[in-house]
């Protein structure tokens, strides 16, 4: 039996009008990324970098791949579900040839997302390369870390801890003026084009002097300069290409245990998208975390503190024991300076919120456990708002902590912003965690032209954020 009979054998037949509707949904979501991302980039393109730009477009660069790297190692990135297991391992056909569509296709994934993201750094920062080079360029490092990702996986190497640490440089880089490393730093105001000097580029350089290019001149030499593109350009495939071609003869030597974790990762993380109901996720990336760390110390609660007290030293010791939700915490930091440097100024002090947010999240796992688990707080014995309490010491601290230190660097967000966007994420993150289970039976209503709208089911979702967007506008218009 051949790899394509086998391929036949599990593609399950589907009437064409329901290929249609899909295809029609995806072309729909992809063209308003589209245009949302061509305005991104084209104010890029048309904006003047600043001196320190190409610095800040170095370690965002890093940071996305290093994110991507680990996103791959997630989900294997090669798996077979539970249909595809048995033929992957037991069929006559060559494992090879079963799962090398799959890993072509998590190649052709990375080009993409390496040829997007120049723009997404563009419209932070400006151009700082050409764009054709800056495209060629991230389609190989995509091609690179999704090979790469693969080699990792068919090694076993548990690479996520120094992904992790190289995750924190990028952040520090990004964080720390720059000017420590001989580098100004891109958003401290003077450092821009002055407006009566359009003809000049950041760090007073001409725009028509030799070696400008019309463009920052001293930015390209980060990359190599325009003599040393193609150089680049080449090693950058050569060394993209030797990995695919070493990623590809490793695929046949992949293992059950590789094939399965990564399969049951993405078949909850669909239906957890498909239900709107990310706690189905979350348990099953909580199980993972719990069985890399295979085992941990005993901590012994100290009985003279309160039970608020020993329900907070806990929730501390689950935060030590997930170190990832701080990494995570920390790599928020640059994003509102990002937004504002990316020429967006109006919306930095709503990006500010929602950054909070998001960093809040990462640390209210306990929050989360204890309001889902109806047995857990009957195992307690406490009433359920001391328990909720209890558990939202840390993440307020957190909250109020990072509000703090981005208020200071970042342009255009105030205290009054600062102070709103510490005390709206701990309430939209409280009230997320104390919402009830989601009650699929909910009432659909018509609205004419837009169909069935199953109303019950999205103001059960908005309960978190409806506050989160109530308070985006409020920080705009301050």
């Amino acid at each position: 039996m051949t790899a394509a009979a086998v391929r036949r054998r599990l593609r399950t037949p589907e009437p064409w009008r329901f290929l249609v509707a899909r295809l029609y949904s995806r072309i729909v979501l992809v063209s308003i990324a589209g245009a949302v991302g061509y305005g991104w980039a084209y104010a890029g393109l048309t904006k003047a970098p600043q001196a320190g730009s190409a610095w800040t477009a170095l370690w965002l660069s890093v940071l996305g791949a290093t994110v991507l790297m680990k996103v791959s190692l997630a989900f294997g990135p090669v798996f077979a579900g539970a249909d595809r297991m048995f033929w992957v391992l037991s069929s006559p056909a060559s494992r090879g040839a079963l799962l090398r569509p799959r890993f072509f296709g998590l190649l052709a994934v990375g080009a993409a997302v390496g040829v997007v993201w120049p723009a997404v750094v563009f419209g932070v920062v400006g151009a700082v390369v050409p764009p054709l080079v800056a495209g060629v360029l991230g389609a190989a490092c995509g091609l690179a870390v999704v090979a790469g990702a693969v080699v990792l996986q068919r090694a076993r190497v548990r690479a996520q801890g120094w992904l992790s640490g190289l995750v924190g440089l990028a952040v520090v880089a990004l964080v720390v003026p720059a000017g420590w490393f001989g580098v100004p730093v891109p958003w401290a105001g003077s450092v821009g084009v002055p407006a009566d000097r359009p003809g000049e580029l950041a760090g007073g350089v001409p725009a028509d002097q030799p070696g400008s290019g019309g463009t920052a001149a001293g930015e390209l030499g980060t990359f190599g300069g325009p003599a040393g593109e193609p150089g680049v350009i080449w090693a950058a495939w050569a060394v993209a290409i030797g990995l695919a071609l070493v990623a590809a003869a490793s695929v046949r030597h992949l293992r059950r245990s590789d094939l399965a974790s990564g399969a049951a990762l993405a078949g909850v993380t669909r239906v957890s998208v498909s239900w709107f109901d990310l706690a189905l996720l979350g348990a099953i990336l909580a199980e993972r975390r719990a069985r890399s760390l295979g085992r941990v110390k005993s901590a012994r609660l100290n009985q003279g503190r309160s039970h608020v007290a020993a329900l907070a030293w806990t929730d501390a010791l689950r935060l030590r024991r997930t170190p990832s939700a701080a990494l995570v915490w920390a790599a928020l930091l640059p994003v509102p300076a990002l937004v504002a440097l990316g020429g967006e100024p109006d919306i930095a002090p709503a990006a500010h919120l929602v950054a909070a947010f998001l960093a809040t999240d990462r640390l209210a796992a306990g929050l989360k456990f204890v309001c889902r688990s109806p047995a857990m707080r009957r195992a307690l014995g406490l009433p359920d708002r001391q328990l909720r309490l209890a558990h939202l010491v840390f993440p307020a601290v957190g909250a109020v902590l990072w509000c703090a230190i981005t208020t200071a660097f970042t342009p255009h967000v105030s205290v009054v912003n600062g102070i709103i966007s510490a005390a709206g994420a701990v309430a939209v993150v409280y009230r997320i965690a104390t919402r009830p289970p989601v009650d699929y039976g909910a009432a659909i209503v018509s609205f004419g032209m837009y169909g069935p709208t199953p109303a019950g089911l999205i103001v059960q979702l908005s309960r978190g954020p409806a506050l989160l967007t109530v308070l985006g506008l409020v920080q705009t218009m301050l």
